[in-house]
């Protein structure tokens, strides 16, 4: 009688019973216990299997592979997550602190504009410049902000998108496939200006020797900038402001007493360098958190660039926007050297005007967070039955912040004017002096206001974006580009360079309203833009 011979399980199940639990590891990485096979089915679907992968498994479908890795739920150590309950600090506190967080998002806007009003010019501006060279510089400056609008936008979001989803591998891949793709954009734009140029001649060779270092220098200063907006680092960016402006200061003042074009060129290239290899060291270390079992395939570039499309053109349109009244101003006075020509009076109006700006975008982060802090508690106290409660709550929300932030901006803009009236009575500066000079007062005026009117649309335009609506507010910017833009000609060409203004004021109401008409709609429907959002 021959006895039965044990030679242990077969192989090749043992190999398919340790890759379907390697499987199931990956699936519940920070995902909790399942309760059942259909939870891991679900999980598996959430991965990205389809029926057709379920083969590779030795499986017919996913709710056959998931009956498979339904065993692995008891034997599984799970990674227990502990959380401390924030205690939120009082309102006053809060508001406080979201405000001065708000303020170190613009305070780089306003070092620049401060300290070319106070001390006489900046990293990129001066007000020791000949017209000439003037015009020249802004027009570097426009064509950079105009350029990289949109891949701020980029980086910005897809970046933090992947931060946010602690897919560290990819916020690094993703930042730097964009960075390079943005940087050639950048050569392709400033090569296209030299050969447009070269056949034109429609500026001379020193102007557009200026205008193309500061378009360069500049352009590649606001790239690396969205890496630090993209990890949320404010106080990096000013910090690194203030260097730029300590080095132009070192040079043209302090110690070298050089040309206050070579001191900012100078200052321009190591400022680069010092941030470029910053950024990409912080982006590079963030890769150090990453999970064992974190993915890192790349979406394909064409992909990529289809999601963040709407994105990028509104941060295009939104700096041609800005810039459009300056350069009609530019063009509207006859009889000039060049078609653009820098305007003094025009410039100090919409400088100081900025200040009104700035100090507005600071509300918008403390409306933005007492938003938040609500929101996601408030919609799990209202059962589904409830909708309408919920949204009539959010509704009047909305129009008591926005009625709040307008009468703010009515002191913010008396409070700027004032500041500007008591420093020509206690100071002697000259440039205070010549914001008295007509029709700059009146410049300010009305850019003052049409940059309340933006700031309030930019705030609302946060929780559109929170929740991944975009196409009311691309159309606004449009609209309002358009509108700026036909008003602004037609005005200054009628009445006079400062009546372009009016085109900023118009258009800035247009833009607005688009974003309010689509704010009401999207605050009575709260519940399913929240639930819709991604």
């Amino acid at each position: 009688m021959n006895e039965a011979v044990y030679i242990g399980p077969d192989p090749k199940i043992l190999q398919q019973v340790k890759a379907w639990r390697e499987l199931y590891e990956q699936i519940v990485v920070e995902k909790g216990k399942p309760l059942n096979n259909w939870e891991v089915t679900a999980l598996l679907e959430i991965y990205g299997l389809r029926d057709v992968d379920a083969a590779e498994h030795d499986a017919a479908d996913l709710f056959e592979l998931g009956r498979y890795l339904t065993p692995f739920i008891e034997d599984y150590k799970y990674e227990v997550k502990t959380f401390e309950l924030e205690v939120p600090p009082s309102k006053v506190k809060r508001i406080i602190q979201n405000y001065l967080e708000g303020m170190a998002f613009a305070l780089p806007m306003l070092l620049q504009v401060f300290f070319t009003l106070v001390i006489g010019y900046g990293i990129w501006s001066s007000l020791e410049l000949d017209v000439r060279t003037a015009t020249a510089i802004a027009m570097g400056t426009f064509a950079a902000l105009v350029v990289t609008g949109g891949p701020a936008q980029a980086i910005g979001r897809k970046g933090l998108f992947y931060i946010k989803m602690e897919e560290y591998n990819l916020a690094y891949k993703i930042t730097k496939k964009l960075f390079r793709y943005f940087v050639v954009q950048i050569a392709i734009v400033g090569l296209l200006v030299l050969v447009f140029n070269l056949f034109f001649q429609l500026i001379p060779t020193d102007m557009l020797f200026h205008m193309f270092v500061y378009y360069i220098l500049l352009s590649l200063l606001f790239t690396t900038f969205a890496i630090f907006y993209m990890m949320e680092l404010y106080g990096t960016i000013s910090f690194y402001v203030l260097l730029g402006i300590f080095l132009v200061y070192l040079c043209h003042s302090l110690i070298f007493h050089l040309g206050i074009i070579y001191s900012q060129i100078i200052s321009l290239i190591i400022t680069d360098i010092v941030v470029f290899f910053d950024a990409f060291r912080r982006v590079k270390k963030l890769t150090e958190k990453s999970r064992e079992k974190e993915g890192d395939a790349e979406p394909r570039l064409s992909l990529l660039f289809y999601s963040l499309n709407p994105y990028m053109l509104y941060g295009t349109f939104y700096f041609m926007f800005l810039v459009t009244d300056r350069l009609l101003a530019w063009s509207a006075i006859p009889f000039q050297p060049y078609y653009i020509w820098f305007n003094v009076r025009d410039e100090i109006g919409l400088d100081w005007a900025l200040i009104v700006l700035i100090l507005l975008i600071g509300l918008s982060e403390v409306i933005i967070y007492e938003f938040m802090y609500r929101v996601n508690e408030d919609i799990i106290s209202h059962p589904y039955f409830e909708a309408r409660k919920f949204n009539r709550l959010y509704s009047k929300f909305f129009i008591k912040f926005n009625i709040i932030f307008f009468i703010i901006a009515v002191f913010v803009i008396l409070l700027v004017y004032w500041s500007i009236r008591l420093l020509q009575q206690n100071t002697e500066w000259d440039f205070i002096d010549v914001f008295f000079v007509d029709p700059t007062p009146m410049i300010f005026i009305f850019a003052a206001i049409s940059y309340a009117f933006v700031a309030n649309a930019l705030t609302n335009i946060l929780f559109f974006f929170s929740y991944s609506r975009y196409i009311s507010v691309l159309k606004g910017i449009i609209f309002g580009l358009i509108v700026n833009f036909l008003v602004g000609l037609l005005l200054s060409r009628m009445l006079g360079y400062q009546y372009a203004t009016v085109g900023l004021l118009v258009g800035s109401i247009v833009f607005w309203l688009f974003v309010i008409r689509f704010g009401r709609k999207f605050f009575k429907n709260l519940d399913y833009y929240y639930y819709s959002a991604y």
